[in-house]
């Protein structure tokens, strides 16, 4: 059944939004909200869980349909384009990659027209801190992160930890959990180093670590100067014991890493078979098959009226993802605990698997 509807009757002027529109013209349309139409890979994954489901026969003889749009451009373009995709292409859901700042953007439309907006991308801890029922994300937090990076240091002897850091935003977030986990671990505060990434040579961050005689270094982003960093750090320091976020797991994927080159890294990344599942390439195209899946469910489960798929996957569990079972605690976060793996002779192996909490 669905809610009472505070907004209905009130003009878009006062940034409040009408909210129901039934799908027309024999489709279910699911939107998807990109940074640029460059992420080849995502909109693949996203298309291929439409098409499977058509292939299926759709729901009720109704074909799902993709939607894209974009927040490139000017500041604030993915709120337009958020409401574009509520109000003229009248899609069910919003699905997102967004970084941390257009996903707020995106976020704050949802929760004005009562539609689910799942995540794929950022990981900033403060999209699900507004107690908005409406969103929801399938990647681990910021906060999930570090305290699944922190387990493992201690694991493996604690002592002296650093971060490297840059002015990227989602960056900062990352940091400020990070820092936080640590002094809250161990009584004290890790050492933050700055890294311009726009210098592809880092001798200047390498003895600033080496001088620092630190045990641990987390990297929560990728850039162009990390691969070269880690191997150099490999060479002079081979004792230190380096750790990468999703992010670092997901840059590192976009430009298509040779995980040989990351030895002994241990990072945060999704555990599913890409033998199996040959047309995901990487892990962001393996959480947007998921969140597109997550929708597709829930209409077949409770119809298209968008309170009711929001209801429905706020409280169910769904058992098929190809990134693990999905489901959400009350801020909207994924339960299960990130999968932490090493890279060990080149591959991949994993080192902690995902416990819900």
């Amino acid at each position: 059944m669905a809610l009472s509807l505070p907004f209905k009757g009130v003009s878009q002027s006062q940034t409040q939004y009408p909210v129901e529109h039934q799908p027309e013209n024999g489709q279910i349309t699911i939107g998807l909200l990109l940074p640029d139409h460059s992420q080849n890979d995502v909109i693949n994954a996203a298309e291929l869980a439409i098409k499977q489901a058509n292939a299926a026969g759709g729901y009720m003889n109704q074909e799902f349909k993709l939607v894209i749009r974009t927040a490139e451009g000017f500041w604030g373009a993915g709120s337009k384009e958020s409401v574009s995709l509520v109000y003229e292409d009248k899609v069910r859901a919003i699905i997102g990659a967004l970084d941390g700042r257009n996903g707020h953007l995106a976020e704050q439309v949802a929760s004005k027209s009562h539609l689910t907006y799942i995540e794929t991308f950022a990981t900033e801890p403060t999209l699900s801190q507004a107690f908005v029922p409406w969103f929801m994300r399938v990647v681990p937090n910021d906060n999930q992160q570090s305290a699944a990076i922190l387990r493992q240091i201690k694991k493996e002897g604690g002592e002296k930890i650093g971060i490297l850091s840059t002015e990227d935003y989602d960056t900062r977030y990352a940091v400020k959990s990070l820092t936080k986990a640590v002094a809250r671990e161990t009584g004290m505060p890790p050492l933050v180093i700055e890294l311009d990434t726009t210098n592809h040579h880092q001798q200047g961050a390498i003895e600033k670590i080496l001088n620092s005689d630190l045990d641990h270094l987390v990297i929560p982003f990728d850039a162009d100067c990390i691969k070269d960093l880690i191997i150099s750090l490999g060479q002079v320091n081979p004792g230190l014991k380096k750790y990468g976020t999703l992010h670092f797991t997901m840059g590192a994927e976009k430009r298509g890493a040779t995980w040989k080159d990351y030895e002994g890294v241990c990072l945060v990344a999704p555990s599913f078979n890409k033998k199996q599942h040959a047309s995901l390439p990487d892990s962001r195209s393996a959480y947007m098959y998921d969140a597109v899946n997550l929708v597709i469910n829930a209409i077949h489960q409770v119809g298209t009226k968008r309170e009711t798929i929001t209801d429905y996957l706020s409280k169910s569990e769904f058992s098929r993802g190809v990134t693990g079972s999905i489901s959400f605690d009350v801020l909207g976060n994924r339960q299960s605990q990130p999968t932490l793996f090493r890279i060990e002779n080149g591959v991949k192996q994993v080192i902690e698997s995902p416990q819900k909490p």
